[in-house]
């Protein structure tokens, strides 16, 4: 009985807000309708709003998480050799096992452009020149240029060490507004007009919409660009959700837990953490075992308790940019319906 009531629910929303037609499925007669959402439910913000009634949103099975199982391999150790440092045998004699591998997941939106020019520079004894067009090979683990670093996609959980174990994690909305502002809004200038040709139609495949519901801007290589404001982007994700398809949107709006927690819960990590959290590259390094960490202590893990113990790092330079500070306005200006629906959908 409830799961009816509950379905009997969606459908009035669904009826009531996007103008249901069962004879095509979820379809707008006229797309100005849709952008006028936000104001008919704002001229009526004295009723209640069945934004705020919504069932439970359930979990929904994905594509494999983020994550990856990495290592120092020869190379980074004779590389080490060669300015001097020990020999590269002691390293090596433990032999390669899991037991070396550290597993890393990294939502996107979470820190990850920081994270990786951080993991390239402490495995590689090198900076990373930072630039889009010339640092693509920064997300892609097994590029060429990784070449001190052993990796495979960690698809094996069963074989899974909490004590070396990190991943990233960010305040769900900041991270669907950041991602609304990279990939989404209507401004050629602060968005990846690449990845916004590429997400943006499956985005609105996915929730059921009419491709006219687009607007367009020209990004500076002449190309027609889709884009969406920030209430339609909202009412876009909000309908997703309803159907349940949240496991199959681009990871940049794919919900956390359907990411790096799908096959691993939070509390299994080694750590949890933030990409401005003070100690996190002693963190990483200390895991991985480089040999600035091993001078400093040696390594531990999170339950030793030791001097290499990871949980010891602190009082360091942050390794990016704080993402987790500051107030939901800083990102945009949002209508009251508009903050309902994030709340429904974070």
């Amino acid at each position: 009985v409830v799961i009816a009531a509950l379905g009997l629910a969606s459908l009035f929303v669904l009826y009531t807000i996007f103008d249901y037609d069962a004879s095509v499925g979820t379809s707008l007669r006229d797309p100005q309708d849709f952008r006028d959402i936000t104001a008919r439910a704002l001229a009526e913000k004295n009723n209640p709003s069945p934004l705020l009634l919504l069932p439970e949103i359930p979990n929904k099975k994905t594509d494999e998480p983020t994550a990856w199982d990495i290592r120092l391999n020869e190379r980074y150790y004779h590389e080490l050799d060669g300015n001097g440092s020990t020999s590269t045998s002691r390293h090596l004699e433990q032999g390669h096992d899991q037991d070396e591998f550290t597993t890393i997941c990294l939502c996107p939106k979470c820190g990850s452009s920081s994270f990786y020019t951080k993991l390239y520079e402490v495995t590689h004894h090198t900076s990373v020149t930072y630039g889009y067009d010339k640092t693509k090979w920064l997300w892609r683990l097994q590029s060429p240029e990784w070449k001190n670093i052993d990796t495979r996609g960690k698809t094996n959980w069963s074989r899974f060490s909490p004590e070396k174990s990190l991943v990233l994690i960010r305040d769900p909305k900041k991270r669907l507004l950041s991602s609304w502002k990279s990939k989404v809004q209507c401004n050629a200038d602060a968005v990846d007009t690449f990845d916004a040709r590429r997400i943006l139609p499956e985005l609105l495949d996915l929730a059921g919409f009419s491709h006219e519901i687009f607007s367009y801007y020209t990004d500076n290589k002449g190309l027609k660009t889709p884009c969406l404001d920030l209430s339609t982007f909202l009412l876009v994700m909000f309908q997703i959700h309803l159907q349940g398809k949240e496991g199959l949107v681009n990871d940049h709006m794919r919900p956390q837990h359907l990411i790096c927690f799908l096959h691993v819960g939070p509390e299994e990590w080694g750590v949890v953490t933030t990409i401005d959290d003070d100690g996190l590259t002693c963190k990483l390094e200390k895991m991985l075992g480089v040999e600035s960490a091993i001078k400093n202590g040696g390594i531990g893990n999170s339950s030793s308790g030791g001097d290499g113990d990871v949980f010891d790092c602190h009082d360091v330079e942050k390794m990016g940019k704080e993402h987790t500070t500051g107030k939901l306005s800083e990102y945009t200006t949002m209508t009251e319906v508009d903050e309902a629906i994030l709340n429904a959908i974070t």
